[in-house]
């Protein structure tokens, strides 16, 4: 256990006692600097808190702090993230900076503390081995479900995974991932799967409410998109079951410093055989979402996956906006409509041939009957999904044909004695 001390930092960091407790307060030494400037370090140092400002600007939120704790030591405080995410930023702001200064981040360089506890104006902190977490071997995740175990392969697709996050001060979110089949028109096979994310947020001791993209802060947003993407990358490295998956991703999750970078790390770290068969899609948009604004997200995402999609905010939006922004097609979330409403099949065609006026696939997700399933097929969709389908699909153990006999056709109940 080492101290640090500074009476200056008792007002702010007692005020950040919740962030402490949660991981999100780190000391960033550069010492290795300091060591090596020798009588240049006077002139140097401002130069150097210059570049680690600057590092973390780039990085942090609007609540996040970097306070000089001397020439050398710098406190990081970051309340609105998990521990993970902290010491992961806080690495490479450190690995970066020493790169620049002295060429190179020698491992044994990388001095990176944990803070533990402010007691009496003096920092608590233990080393953290920097180099280790770079190297994605340190720092466990935030991601907590003590109540579930691995799925087997028996129960990896029938059986969705759920974990259970926490962001301070106060929120839990219940997170249940499920993967649904979709079905290919054209070429009538069943050759991917939408894992479907079901949330319930508590606040404080509140009852938890059911919630979406929208309701989640952005860094526990990047959390939940980072369960799919590690979930998508077990199912598709693990159960040898090949066919692709869509994970869906939040904007907030790559529009916001911190979750970015870390969801960013996490592409680039998969396998090439992994990216073969991951789709990542943009959900949470809102109705006329700039061109340029989803353009630079969708060039972020491209290189790390097989496709990038675009959730639709609702069957009246006009994907046409989204032309030429790189994407490969436009989903649509369908569970709310109603098989009774006469305008659902119209507004569904002129959906289906706004995407294909912009060359995009149009796919249509947890279509609620088998007569809007038909609809949306006959208006031009070129994927679809729902109860209906999911019925027909048991266990995948690859690419699974399938007839418009197999999904449409009526079910007809058996009696017992075997009348239908």
């Amino acid at each position: 256990m080492e101290r640090f001390t500074s009476a200056a930092l008792r007002d702010v960091l007692e005020k950040v006692a919740p962030a402490i407790a949660a991981g999100g307060v780190t000391v960033i030494s550069v010492e290795a600097i300091r060591e090596r400037s020798g009588d240049k370090w006077p002139r140097k140092r401002e130069q150097v808190a210059s570049f680690v400002e600057r590092a973390f600007s780039r990085l942090a939120q609007p609540s996040d702090l970097l306070i000089s704790l001397n020439d050398a030591e710098f406190v990081s405080v970051q309340p609105g993230v998990s521990r993970a995410t902290s010491v992961s930023i806080s690495a490479n702001i450190l690995k970066e900076t020493l790169a620049f200064f002295l060429g190179a981040a020698a491992r044994e360089d990388l001095r990176l503390f944990q803070v533990t506890a402010f007691v009496n104006g003096a920092l608590e902190v233990q080393p953290l081995d920097a180099g280790g977490i770079l190297d994605g071997e340190e720092a466990p995740p935030v991601r907590q479900n003590p109540s579930s175990t691995p799925p087997t392969e028996d129960l990896v697709w029938t059986a969705g995974r759920t974990w259970r996050l926490t962001s301070p001060p106060n929120l839990t979110l219940d997170l249940e991932v499920t993967p649904e089949p979709t079905w290919n028109v054209g070429a009538r096979v069943v050759a991917s799967f939408l894992l479907r994310p079901t949330m319930y947020l508590a606040v404080g001791d509140e009852p938890a409410q059911p919630a979406d993209g929208w309701d989640l802060p952005p860094v526990l947003a990047g959390e939940a998109a980072m369960n799919g993407v590690d979930y998508a990358a077990e199912l598709i490295g693990k159960s040898g079951v090949k066919v692709a998956l869509h994970a869906p991703l939040p904007l907030k999750a790559v529009t916001y410093s911190t979750s970015r970078f870390r969801l960013l790390n996490a592409l680039r770290d998969l396998d090439r055989e992994v990216r073969r068969y991951l789709i990542l899609e943009i959900t949470d948009l809102a109705e006329g979402l700039p061109q340029s604004r989803l353009t630079e997200v969708v060039s972020m995402l491209a290189p790390y996956c097989r496709a990038v999609l675009a959730r639709s905010p609702s069957e009246t939006a006009d994907p046409r906006i989204w032309r030429g922004c790189g994407l490969s097609g436009v989903g649509l979330d369908c569970r709310h409509l109603d098989a009774t409403d006469r305008g659902a099949q119209q507004r569904l065609a002129i959906f289906a041939r706004r995407a294909a006026q912009a060359s995009l696939s149009c796919i249509g997700y947890g279509l609620p009957t088998s007569s809007l399933m038909l609809a949306a097929w006959a208006s031009g969709f070129t994927h679809l999904g729902g109860p209906s389908l999911s019925g027909e699909i048991g266990r995948p153990r690859g690419i699974v044909r399938l007839q418009p006999a197999d999904i449409f056709a009526p079910k007809h109940a058996v009696g017992p004695g075997g009348a239908a």
